[in-house]
């Protein structure tokens, strides 16, 4: 409608016009002519009243008189007695001099009438000849389309750069693989009706278009006849819409289709069509072609399909990724395989045996035949019983044929692009991807991911999986059996500073399936006190509120008349309240929850929320469907506990600034995909801008650094990298988290159960389970890669008294570092003080700090924070580090 608005504004206005003002000037002359018909007749009757009394003056003097009106010349009256009787006399006069008004009026509304009539002719003339013009214009436009074209696409492919920098093929989805030709004189009559008659029972009639289809489809747009879109495709025309991947949704589209389509009809047979029309389309999956669909559901060629069976293919096509019969999902709960396709396929089915029935393909009896048998699928126990090789190649295609945690993140990101730019579900638009020739490059570094996915084949790689068993006796028997014991499950992923994703990993164990949940990408987590730095820390150290050595007390602040929070041990098992004099890296370093919560409070929440959503990327929830969930809240912003929680991905996204100088880049696994001819369809670099100033981002990272050495992310120390990091863990051991950066990269894990259950082995340290997956490989890169230097920063000592820029008679075993814009001099040891500045990475260390009883300190705060349940509106929950 927008695209006709916009080629037919001209005419239209023109008409509107037109019509505007023959109306005004017919209801401007009505209105004239019905004042000036009303005055005459005022004059008429007061005229007809004087002659009147003046007969009867005459009358009464006894003298008769005829009176005809002026008589003219003798020769030439006006009136004489032979008119007069041709007219009818007297009372033919008087119906003529009847209802003047009445007459006049009629005239002109019929003028105006007709005036309208022309001008809507006119109009309707001006908008077709505009149309023709419009539609015509496509006709040179649209290029030839030819059937040859099939057989050149290109197939699906991923690319990863080796060692080398050579692009390699990490995944492929080949047309000579996944399509499987065959001719249609070799296919049974009923094979080719079942598709015609569910999809376009008017195909050996018709030029290419349905006319009668189209304008259904069209009207029920606005009149919604059918309960669903009716769709107006010919076979031809989505034959059409797959040689040529034209698939935007606009009326331009649907013209260059209609033109394309009868093109081909006069260059191609009708069966020519038909059979690469079988040939291409999609099944479900990876699956295209007729005969790699039946062999796949039925373990037989095309060629032996029964109705029944041929019926059932034939549903697929209209949504292959939910009407195929092997459609379905992992229950979260149980883990069991729940099939939906195949009830979903049974009433589709049906209606395609119906469409043969009614259109004469079939026979009363072979209709109810077809329509009551019962089919038996591959996958099937009764089909595999009478053919037991299936079943082994069947377990071992299945182990091998299944994508990567990196090919599904790229699928996945594609097909979301897919879907947002051509309104496409997520099922279609992976359908496109394996039938759309696309080149798709990756961020993926190959022997990363190799290693991630050698660490992630079995969870004793990561943590003693005894240690971590979850036992319940469902049956009460007093012996756990395998179903009995479950264990967590972890995620990893990491990328570069450019947000560029290397590594992935969504679930322990091997991957067995394509495209299956991942929890690194897919699901939304607690991340505890991860979230510290990219909330109250971040801002406050980026607005100038806090420096290095900021002293705050450990003490609540209080929050619906109510003290909150208080401090946890890293095990969780000890609440304290000190009340103690601490400097920020020492509040970090040990993470305790009263500092941020002060911090949160001096800020104000909304405004830590904007830095920690718009700056830092964090997808946080803001009451968005109305409900009382919000993560506009103390608890949230303060300790991590969110109303729904954030994905692994995005919290290690949101730790890039604080590793490249303060530049976000959104996290991303594709760079390019290239189709056809080297047109590129899609690019990726991560939009990056500036979150925080390359002064702040130094800092933190040297506070990180802090925590790593010094704090609870010890376990993840490395001899030949320098790690900053952050750990956190949920009060009620739900989830476990831990991100680090080196010079290299950023990465994080994550551990907890997937039904959300308490893990109750409180000794579990997510910075050692970080250390078990990737440290070993992180120290053994030798790139040369730095942390970018700031030097603008004062590295200097620290006054162990005031936290300050340490003068000569300050007491200071540690190194600070400072802003330039916030970098206050010790005045409380002396009134003399002095500083140098240095960027000299090798003083990057720090010691224990000699002011703060360190041994009070660690039993008294750690790595605790509540899960979203507890995260409502006005509520506060606890948390740690």
């Amino acid at each position: 409608m927008h695209i006709f608005l916009k080629n037919f504004a001209f005419p239209l206005n023109i008409s509107a016009f037109l019509c505007y003002n023959v109306l005004c000037i017919s209801i401007d002359a009505f209105s004239a002519n019905l004042a000036e018909t009303m005055e005459k007749e005022a004059l008429h009757m007061a005229e007809e009243k004087k002659s009147q009394g003046f007969r009867n003056v005459k009358s009464n003097a006894g003298v008769k008189r005829n009176y005809y009106g002026p008589t003219g010349t003798p020769e030439f009256p006006y009136h004489n007695k032979e008119l007069e009787e041709a007219a009818g006399g007297d009372e033919k006069i008087d119906k003529l001099s009847r209802f003047p008004a009445l007459r006049r009026t009629l005239s002109i509304l019929g003028s105006t009438l007709a005036a309208l009539f022309l001008i809507t002719i006119i109009t309707c003339t001006i908008i077709l000849t505009a149309l023709v013009v419009y539609v015509m214009g496509f006709r040179d436009d649209v290029t030839n389309v030819t059937i040859e074209e099939m057989e050149l696409s290109y197939s699906t492919n991923i690319y990863a750069q080796n060692d080398e920098g050579e692009w390699v093929t990490i995944y492929e989805v080949g047309s000579s693989s996944e399509r499987i030709p065959v001719d249609i004189k070799n296919l049974p009559d009923y094979v080719h009706n079942t598709f015609v008659c569910a999809e376009d029972e008017r195909f050996y009639s018709h030029d290419g278009v349905d006319y009668k289809r189209t304008l259904s489809a069209f009207v029920n747009m606005f009149v919604h006849i059918y309960d669903t879109n009716q769709g107006g495709s010919t076979i031809t025309q989505q034959l059409i819409k797959n040689l040529t991947g034209d698939s935007e949704q606009s009326p331009s589209r649907k013209i260059r289709e209609i033109f394309r389509a009868m093109e081909l009809e006069k260059n191609y047979s009708k069966d020519t069509i038909l059979e690469t029309y079988l040939n291409y389309i999609g099944f479900g999956g990876t699956t295209n072609g007729i005969e790699a669909a039946a062999q796949k559901y039925f373990g037989k060629s095309a060629t032996e399909l029964d109705v029944a069976e041929a019926a059932c293919l034939a549903a697929i096509p209209k949504s292959p990724e939910t009407l195929n019969p092997f459609a379905g999902y992992t229950d979260d709960t149980t883990g069991e395989w729940v099939n939906t396709g195949r009830e979903k396929n049974k009433e589709r089915q049906e209606y395609v045996l119906w469409q043969m029935y009614n259109n004469g393909a079939l026979s009363y009896d072979e209709y109810q035949e077809a329509l009551n048998e019962e089919l038996v699928f591959t996958d099937s126990e009764e089909y595999l019983a009478e053919h037991p090789e299936s079943a082994e190649e069947s377990s071992s295609s299945n182990g091998s044929s299944a994508t990567s945690w990196a090919v599904d993140a790229a699928i996945y990101e594609f097909a979301d692009y897919l879907s947002e730019t051509f309104n496409l579900t997520t099922d279609q638009a992976i359908t496109r991807i394996n039938n759309g020739g696309y080149q798709i490059y990756t961020t993926i570094d190959v022997e990363m991911q190799d290693y991630v996915e050698e660490r992630y084949s079995d969870l004793d790689n990561l943590v003693d999986s005894s240690s971590v068993a979850k036992y319940e006796d469902l049956n009460d028997d007093g012996v756990y059996s395998e179903s009995e014991v479950t264990y967590p499950e972890s995620a990893f992923i990491a990328m570069n500073y450019d947000g560029e994703i290397l590594a992935i990993a969504g679930a322990v164990g091997e991957k067995t399936e394509s495209l299956c949940w991942d929890y690194a990408t897919m699901e939304p987590r607690q991340p505890g006190s991860t979230i510290k730095p990219l909330t109250t820390y971040g801002l406050a150290l980026e607005t100038d509120l806090i420096h290095w050595g900021s002293i705050y007390t450990d003490e609540p602040i209080t929050v619906n008349g109510e003290s909150w929070p208080t401090n946890y041990s890293e095990d969780s098992t000890a609440m304290s309240i000190t009340y103690k004099q601490l400097k920020i890296f020492e509040a970090l370093e040990k993470s305790y929850n009263t500092i941020p919560a002060q911090l949160c409070q001096e800020l104000t929440i909304d405004s830590v929320y904007d830095f920690a959503t718009e700056q830092m990327g964090l997808d946080l929830y803001d009451n968005e469907d109305g409900s009382d969930y919000t993560d506009k809240n103390y608890s949230p912003l303060t300790v991590g506990a969110l109303s729904y929680g954030i994905t692994l991905e995005n919290l290690v996204n949101g730790y890039v600034p604080y590793g490249n100088g303060g530049t976000q880049y959104s996290a991303h696994i594709v760079t390019k995909v290239v189709q056809g001819s080297d047109e590129v369809v899609y690019e990726n670099d991560g939009s990056p801008y500036e979150a925080v100033s390359s002064d702040t981002a130094y800092v933190m990272n040297k506070l990180l650094q802090d925590v790593v050495e010094n704090g609870t992310g010890q376990k993840a120390q490395l001899q030949n990298k320098h790690v900053a990091g952050k750990t956190g863990t949920t009060q009620n051991w739900n989830d476990l988290m831990f991100v680090g950066l080196t010079e290299d990269f950023v990465s994080g894990i994550w551990l907890g159960y997937a039904e959300r259950a308490e893990i109750e082995n409180h000794n579990i340290k997510s910075a050692q389970i970080w250390y078990n997956v990737i440290g070993e490989y992180a120290d053994s890169l030798d790139t040369g890669a730095e942390y970018p230097v700031d030097d603008t920063v004062i590295e200097v000592e620290v006054c162990s008294v005031s936290g300050m820029i340490a003068g000569p008679y300050c007491t200071s075993t540690t190194t600070g570092y400072w802003k330039s814009s916030n970098a206050p001099e010790c005045d409380v040891c002396s009134s003399y003080s002095r500083y140098t500045t240095t960027t000299d990475e090798s003083s990057s260390s720090t010691t224990s700090t000699e002011s703060v009883d360190t041994t009070d300190v660690s039993a008294a705060d750690g790595d605790a924070s509540n899960a979203a349940e507890s995260s409502n509106a006005g509520e506060v929950t606890t948390s740690g580090n």
